[in-house]
């Protein structure tokens, strides 16, 4: 890792008044990023070193210093890169409102991730007689209880693949609530009652019922929570979709959505001027404005259009409200639209300084390969020819690398503040 060319602030001079978040990470010039600036580009994970984590710190600094740079030329009237904010400002907008009305109220506790990692390691193993008609499951039944053999009365089973009716172990997570409902009843080596599932009857064996000793619950936690967490958002959210599209009165047309599949040899000018969908009563969607979109999504996976236009429709829908809560104008979106914004900035200044001016010719790949001849010497002539161009391109963009950012450093001198610094690095939140 290069040496860090920043000036460090003083513990003294660090605010303690001020949340986390807000506390300034790094200063440059007049301009302050706070951790939340940071948090915005890079998330610690529990596996990143101290290392790790100092070259993402140090990472940063580099991209904001080539922002600050971008702007001092300019770039933040290059039409590129307005054009590129515009097109994602509205995903921006739409996307902060749905994680703070939806993701962020999604919470799952300490207990409920202790159920499910019991129901993971609770197992059964069983056998299964299986047969299609309710008369014999009950014959078969009755006569276990009088005392036949589960193995004889295997003879009328359906399933022939198992021997003689192992299934195998099961987790209690995913066995049928129907089925686990009988399971509970039955002690190991009993049967249970003929339960119907599906066009079938059953009657399960347990052969064992035991705990797991893997995986341990501290391996699996953080994936088990995660889960969780996202079973419970995408519950969440086709509540809100389904409340969000009736607040909107959205209302498809069947006529349209069957011109979207005709042939387009059959389409006219009549078709193409069909409404598909509308909202609030006023605002119409036209065949006319969705049919290439629609064709080429459909083409291949023969999905419903409905479905491909609901895709599109239900952003536009949580962007209205978000718009109509004002929550455009709210700190954390304007945290993350400047993120953007700042991001677009410095891919355009990097692309323009680093990665546009390296250009790797051939004469150059030939001198590799003749001084690493011995590297080589084994290798197919176009893969070896590929593996040393992107060797001498990656050289030369981190020669280049190198070059502005130190520049940019000396230009700059950014500021990193010690306290917040090491508290980032610690992740005491």
């Amino acid at each position: 890792m290069h040496h860090l060319k920043y000036m460090v602030v003083p513990l003294f001079l660090f605010v303690v008044g001020c949340s986390f978040e807000d506390q300034t990470l790094l200063s440059i010039g007049e301009t302050k990023y706070s951790v939340a600036d940071f948090n915005e580009r890079y998330q610690f994970t529990a596996a990143d070193d101290s290392v790790r984590r100092m070259n993402l710190i140090d990472e940063y600094v580099n991209q904001m210093l080539a922002v600050e740079e971008a702007k001092d030329q300019g770039y933040d009237s290059d039409p590129v890169v307005q054009a590129a904010f515009g097109t994602n400002e509205r995903d921006v907008i739409w996307r902060s409102y749905y994680s703070d009305v939806i993701l962020g109220k999604v919470k799952v506790t300490d207990g409920e991730v202790r159920d499910t990692y019991n129901k993971i390691v609770e197992q059964y193993h069983l056998a299964q007689i299986v047969v299609s008609e309710e008369s014999l499951a009950n014959y078969v039944s009755n006569e276990l209880k009088k005392g036949a053999s589960f193995e004889d009365m295997l003879t009328f089973s359906l399933d022939t693949m198992s021997v003689d009716g192992d299934i195998g172990t099961f987790s209690i997570m995913s066995i049928p609530p129907e089925i686990m409902t009988s399971l509970k009843k039955v002690k190991e080596g009993g049967v249970t009652e003929p339960i119907q599932f599906g066009e079938y009857y059953m009657i399960f064996k347990v052969i064992d019922h035991s705990i797991a000793e893997s995986p341990k619950f501290d391996e699996v936690k953080e994936n088990i929570r995660n889960n969780l967490r996202q079973e419970k958002a995408r519950a969440e959210g086709e509540k809100y979709f389904s409340k969000l599209m009736e607040r909107a009165r959205v209302e498809y047309n069947q006529e349209g959505l069957d011109i979207l599949l005709k042939p387009e040899s059959l389409i006219t000018e009549s078709d193409l001027n069909t409404w598909v969908v509308k909202k609030y009563d006023t605002a119409f969607v036209y065949v006319r404005s969705v049919i290439d979109a629609v064709r080429y999504l459909h083409t291949g996976s023969r999905v419903d259009p409905k479905y491909l236009i609901d895709q599109e429709l239900i952003p536009d829908l949580i962007y209205d409200e978000a718009i109509s809560k004002y929550h455009h104008k709210q700190k954390v979106t304007k945290r993350k639209l400047d993120n953007t914004y700042t991001m677009l900035l410095y891919q355009k200044y990097y692309s323009d300084n680093v990665t546009g001016k390296v250009t790797v010719d051939s004469a150059a790949v030939r001198e590799y390969l003749k001084e690493h001849r011995d590297e080589f010497k084994d290798m197919d002539a176009k893969r070896a020819h590929s593996i040393v161009t992107v060797r001498l391109r990656e050289g030369m963009v981190q020669n280049l690398r190198n070059d502005l950012f130190s520049m940019l450093r000396e230009k700059y001198n950014p500021e990193v503040n010690e306290a917040v610094l090491s508290r980032l690095l610690k992740e005491e939140k």
